[in-house]
């Protein structure tokens, strides 16, 4: 004898169907979560934004905002944290890792604003902050980037970070302090030690490093 579903459960597993056949984040898992709000925070997940608290999951491929004079801090399973400043967005484009669980690959794409990337073992596994412009990325413990009208700006502040133009290939390493600028289609500017003035701004944007 056929058994009869009710319409209303034949519409919903119609319904069910392609949105668990797309990978939505019914399956995923986080990769992070916010551990500080200040202001105004949102998300975009599935092209449907929402307001982030502390405590809101973080999964691969959200669009990370920051409001106007708000800051955000969100921490990843290996502990390492990205912070951004005010009117920011950042895309968290990969974060993987091996069997272990510890970190392969931790990739992050800045569309505006400033990021500050605290890095927890720096040698486990690629984390990098990419722009338009210019890859920075972690043989470094520390180190902010900011998108500018001339391209992409980078201050080490610990350890070693790489920096590197998208167009050329070429790159440069900056320590504690030094700073690069990077145009479009360019070379990344000479490292050079930046004056107080720029750095207290850098710092002052993106406030204190979370570890």
């Amino acid at each position: 004898m056929m058994v009869r579903l009710p319409i209303v459960l034949m519409l919903a597993c119609a319904l069910a169907g392609p949105a668990l056949a797309a990978g939505t984040t019914v399956d995923r898992t986080p990769v992070g979560r916010v551990i500080r709000l200040e202001g105004d925070g949102s998300i975009v997940r599935d092209r449907i934004r929402s307001s982030l608290l502390v405590g809101s999951a973080v999964f691969t491929d959200d669009v990370i905002e920051s409001g106007t004079a708000a800051r955000l801090t969100v921490q990843f399973g290996d502990g390492s944290t990205l912070s951004a400043g005010p009117e920011s967005r950042v895309v968290v484009a990969a974060y993987k890792v091996d069997a272990t669980g510890a970190r392969s690959s931790a990739i992050f794409s800045l569309l505006a604003g400033i990021v500050r990337a605290v890095v927890q073992k720096a040698g486990l596994g690629e984390f990098a902050v990419q722009t338009d412009t210019t890859v920075a990325s972690a043989r470094s413990t520390e180190w902010t980037a900011e998108v500018t009208p001339a391209g992409t700006a980078v201050l080490g502040l610990e350890g070693v970070v790489e920096v590197r133009s998208r167009a050329t290939g070429a790159s440069v390493d900056l320590t504690r302090l030094q700073g690069s600028d990077v145009a479009p289609g360019r070379d990344p500017t000479p490292p050079v030690t930046w004056g107080s003035a720029r750095v207290e701004r850098t710092l002052r944007l993106i406030g204190p490093a979370f570890r």
